[in-house]
């Protein structure tokens, strides 16, 4: 069966095209300087499709087209999203992918041809949307025993409205020269 791959419709030119797939799932070992087998799961990541080809010199405007949509970028400046369809990738789940890492190309000793190969890493994984979808804990209102206590005011004293007021009273002299400083200026 003659492999295929098509980035949103456009199709990947070349022949001997190979796809192969990788899935990584992290972990980190957790038994120290000792000999057990406890780990930790750090994530499932986004499956990756390691796609090579070749094309012939004579068809060069192909290369072109091929770089020209590996180089196109979405709105918002990053790595333009394309929807995939090939054997590898429809068998793996994969429905939307993103140029990764590199996009390399040579000549193939011997042969008027480039040997042609890039990485396409999935966009929105079936584990990332499952994470998006996990509600985040709701927050838990925190509560004080006891009756709140309001500041003690006396009736006839207004509350301090400035950071002056809020000092202390003034004594009688204090309150004498207060005065004649305010008459004064």
């Amino acid at each position: 069966m003659t492999e295929y791959l098509q980035l949103s419709g456009f199709n990947v030119p070349g022949y001997n095209l190979t796809v192969s797939g990788e899935l990584e799932i992290r972990t980190e070992d957790l038994s120290g300087e000792t000999s057990g087998t406890a780990r930790v799961d750090k994530g499932v990541k986004p499956k990756k499709l390691s796609v090579s080809t070749n094309i012939r010199c004579e068809d060069a405007q192909q290369l072109r087209e091929l770089i020209r949509v590996i180089e196109a970028r979405g709105e918002h400046g990053e790595g333009k999203v394309y929807n995939i369809t090939n054997r590898e990738a429809n068998a793996a789940g994969i429905k939307q992918v993103r140029v990764s890492d590199r996009f390399s190309w040579k000549p193939i000793e011997g042969q008027q041809a480039w040997a042609v190969s890039f990485t396409l890493r999935e966009y929105l994984s079936v584990p990332e949307k499952a994470e998006k979808r996990e509600k985040a804990p709701e927050p838990v209102a925190q509560k004080s025993e006891g009756a709140a206590i309001a500041p003690k005011q006396e009736a006839s004293q207004p509350a301090p409205q400035t950071a002056e007021a809020a000092q202390e009273p003034l004594t009688m002299l204090e309150n004498i020269l207060h005065k004649i400083d305010r008459a004064l200026a």
